[in-house]
């Protein structure tokens, strides 16, 4: 009775609104059953799909080295990876690769600016420049064809910068713009770095990416023109493409950069200190942001895989997330911290990887008077890094691992990026057979092994914002050794 009063009225609902139940319910046209099919459809042709070149790497008479690995696809990207990011500075030359990076696409001394905007503009696309701590990267996606014609353009920014005192002046304006913005919203890049100058203290690794204006008052023209002819060397450099063909960008890059000479340069040796830094003035939001970290592995180290599958089992997020697939739901931050502690807003666990060194960080965030109360909760955490791992949980962070592996390099301009880091790292490429055939050896003894290692490391801290109740590092340190 009640099934018919309820059908009923639907049928009532549905003649009201007139058009919809007419063209659903009135229809004149034959019905399909959804599980037969279509009788005049065509039949699908076999979807064929042309190999990709195994990568190929040649090394020019300067030393440039040359990777690529062509798709067979109508869009390539090309770019130059140069060793020389910030730990390449000294007390000289401090904040000269975050001004190459604003004057990526200035003049050149061959070309005015509006020339490089011009022939950019004309491929259809533009080019980005980014500094780290270890390289700069300069990129572009083109179609294949003008492959050649981008890399005369990233020649131009790469080899022969028009470094002049003007632009400089007009790169520090926009510096400056961006230390403001961040000394009032903290985030991921600030807490990066104020954990860096912790754990590395008085060292060109602890240099920030998001300079302080004391920072910026001292760059000039002279300073990264010294840094440029120190560090923008053929033996520091790889050009990277996908999308084309080997045979092409070794001629355009001998072309354009076959002239370049100098010898190859190497940053100072990074010792990891561990160490306690509060920097004052930062953060308009009223909460506490607290960064522990700890001494990780370097790309070349044989745990490399397993400090990475012990990153994903660690996991974490916002309180905020809508969660989902693939958005670390059932990794400890957030199942042992977010679920269950309303007052965290963020946790999330982070590591920074270096030819020499590398950093392990679990970061927590949240209203001041709870300060104390995540730092125990992290802390907890961290001690747990050592203890034992369930099949599922390290099942679960290997599948993680293996599928960001793979997504990100489904993506070309990533791909390009990786076939340098790679070359640059190893003097090879690791496809991504390899690197997941390396996740997939993964034990558990091996995660508690490295786990162990990093929690031997110095301890270091990084706090910002309202924090007031962060014990101090002595305090997390006796906690942390209290199992």
């Amino acid at each position: 009775m009640l099934g018919r009063t309820v059908r009923g009225r639907a049928l009532k609902n549905a003649r009201e609104f007139g058009t919809m139940y007419q063209l659903f319910q009135k229809s004149g046209m034959p019905r399909v059953p959804l599980d037969r099919s279509l009788v005049d459809a065509p039949e699908m042709a076999p979807t064929s799909v042309v190999p990709a070149d195994a990568p190929a790497i040649t090394t020019l008479p300067n030393g440039l080295r040359v990777v690529t690995t062509d798709d067979k696809h109508a869009v390539s990207a090309v770019g130059v990876m140069v060793e020389a990011g910030t730990r390449y500075e000294d007390a000289e030359t401090v904040g000269s690769s975050l001004v190459l990076e604003r004057i990526a696409l200035g003049p050149s001394k061959n070309h005015s600016a509006l020339a490089m905007n011009r022939a950019v503009a004309a491929m259809g696309t533009h080019m980005t420049a980014t500094a780290s701590r270890e390289m700069m990267t300069y990129s572009a996606e083109v179609l294949r064809n003008d492959v050649p014609d981008m890399l005369e353009v990233l020649s131009e920014s790469v080899s022969a910068p028009a470094i002049n005192p003007w632009d400089v002046e007009e790169a520090k304006k926009m510096l400056y713009e961006q230390a403001d913005m961040m000394k009032s919203a903290v985030d991921d890049a600030v807490i990066s770095d104020f954990a860096h100058a912790s754990a590395y203290q008085d060292q060109a690794l602890s240099l920030p990416i998001v300079p302080s204006k004391e920072i910026i008052d001292s760059m000039s023209a002279e300073a990264t023109a010294m840094f440029f002819a120190r560090h923008y060397t053929p033996k520091n450099m790889v050009v990277a493409a996908t999308g084309v063909s080997h045979d092409v960008v070794v001629e355009a890059a001998d072309k354009y950069f076959g002239h370049l000479s100098g010898e190859k340069s190497k940053p100072v040796p990074a010792k990891f200190t561990g160490g306690d830094i509060r920097p004052y003035g930062y953060g308009d939001d009223g909460m506490a942001h607290v960064a522990i970290s700890f001494e990780s592995v370097t790309w070349s180290d044989k745990n490399l895989a397993a400090a990475s599958v012990l990153q994903m089992i660690m996991g974490g997020g916002g309180s905020f997330s809508a969660g989902g697939p693939g958005k670390g739901m059932y990794t400890r931050l957030y199942e042992n911290i977010l679920n269950k502690y309303g007052f965290v807003q963020t946790s999330t666990c982070t590591q920074s990887i270096y030819s020499d060194t590398g950093l392990f960080t679990l970061y927590g965030v949240a209203a001041p008077h709870y300060g104390s109360q995540v730092v125990a909760l992290l802390i907890e955490e961290a001690k747990k890094m050592a203890g034992p791992i369930s099949e599922s949980e390290l099942s679960r962070a290997k599948n993680l691992l293996k599928s960001y592996v793979m997504m990100h390099l489904e993506s070309r301009i990533f791909l390009q990026d990786d076939l340098a880091r790679s070359v640059i790292s190893y003097n090879e490429v690791l496809g991504s057979q390899t690197l997941c055939s390396q996740i997939d050896q993964v034990t558990a003894g091996d995660v508690q092994a490295v786990a162990k290692q990093l929690l031997s490391s110095p301890i270091s801290i990084a706090a910002v914002g309202n924090i007031s109740g962060i014990p101090q590092r002595d305090v997390v340190a006796r906690q942390l050794t209290s199992f």
